[in-house]
């Protein structure tokens, strides 16, 4: 069977360029040009582009079948678990790296096997679950070093120290991450740092207008827009939604309602479709906020009242919890705005609740992650 490549996909990233290069020079070991081409269709799905990655596994899938190989096979678990990722952020995702992960350590895999990690560190952040995300990254520090391993694991733990609330050493773990990240030429892994930062910064611009406390200007929106420029420069991003939604939370913030409806009514059904439905419900407080506050009051009711009832769901021991408090507390000013004074105090109450499990929750991050030894990185 041919390994010949899908249709061509042309990226500017010195790591694309390099991942061309070694799949022309492995043209007569098809079993090497094979694996290559799976590392080359994740680099695409990482910028986007998923319906040539998609055409090139579905192929490469076919070539596993009729040449069996164990290392074939583990990078397109990983493959096939960063397309669930990407397009529904979780649907079976986590499983199918997992499975990667174990073939990789059978094999002595150990590049995959670090991969795989710095990803499942990734998913466990997401998945507000800081037992795994330790085990991951720590496994992944104490792996050889692996720049791309190394990038998105960085990536990992400034978020998981952002949500900790400690700037400094999120910061350090950014700035680590960028230098692995610059090193292999990998534009999608710095564009996905940049975004996972800005949005970090941008949730707690939000959540502290929401608790009612002092915290940063919404002028980060300037910020916002750079993710979208360097996206453009380097071929597109894998989640170019995202970032319209990051502008509306802080139009929000800002009080400008009628642009940030706009943008929530024009982004957030398809956001909820690909699987944002665990941010989505404070999403839907904030339009309700923004209708209310443009006079729309009967469909402003209407979704607090949808958006009261999407808030049950978020029960689970990984739930997370300050988009459980910034809901409460965005539903009980929207019932305020719609003079519904015993619904505001109901949501009031439940909001500080929330804040306090938030607060908690903080403090839990913050001692596990530096009795991991993950305070700051390696140097």
């Amino acid at each position: 069977m041919s390994v010949s490549a899908a249709a061509p996909v042309k990226l500017r990233s010195r790591l694309a360029q390099k991942l061309d290069a070694e799949i022309a020079s492995a043209a007569a070991v098809p079993a090497r040009a094979a694996v290559l081409q799976v590392q080359r269709a994740i680099l695409w799905l990482r910028h986007g582009r998923e319906a040539e990655a998609r055409e090139e596994l579905n192929r490469l899938q076919a070539r596993a079948l009729v040449h069996p190989r164990v290392d074939l096979a583990a990078w397109l678990h990983l493959a096939e678990g960063l397309t669930a990722y990407f397009s529904a952020f979780g649907g079976g995702a986590r499983e199918r790296i997992r499975r990667a992960h174990v073939m990789a350590a059978a094999a002595g895999l150990k590049g995959l096997q670090s991969m795989c990690d710095a990803w499942l560190a990734q998913m466990a952040f997401v998945e507000r679950d800081i037992d795994s995300l330790v085990t991951h990254a720590t496994a992944v520090l104490a792996a050889p070093a692996d720049n791309g391993a190394a990038c998105r694991v960085a990536s990992a733990l400034g978020m998981a120290w952002d949500l900790a609330q400690d700037e400094a050493s999120a910061s350090s773990w950014y700035a680590w991450g960028r230098r692995a990240g610059s090193a292999d030429g990998d534009d999608a892994a710095l564009a996905a740092l940049l975004y996972n930062q800005m949005q970090m910064r941008a949730l707690r611009i939000r959540h502290a207008a929401l608790a009612g406390e002092p915290g940063e200007a919404p002028a980060v929106l300037l910020g916002v827009d750079s993710i979208g420029h360097f996206d453009d420069a380097v071929g597109g991003s894998a989640r170019a939604d995202l970032t319209p939604l990051l502008r509306a939370q802080l139009l929000t913030v800002q009080g400008d309602f009628a642009a940030a409806a706009a943008l929530l009514e024009a982004h957030l059904p398809e956001a909820i479709a690909a699987g944002l439905a665990r941010t989505g419900g404070s999403l839907l407080a904030d339009l309700a906020w923004c209708w209310a506050n443009t006079g729309d009051t009967t469909r402003a009711r209407a979704l607090a009242d949808q958006a009261a009832v999407e808030v049950l769901a978020e029960d689970s021991p990984h739930c997370d919890l300050d988009e459980r408090a910034a809901l409460h507390a965005r539903l009980a000013q929207v019932y305020a705005r719609l003079n519904e004074a015993g619904l505001a105090a109901r949501h009031g109450d439940a909001a500080q609740a929330a804040w306090a499990d938030d607060a908690a929750q903080r403090r839990l991050w913050a001692a596990r992650l530096s009795s991991a030894g993950l305070g700051t990185p390696p140097r």
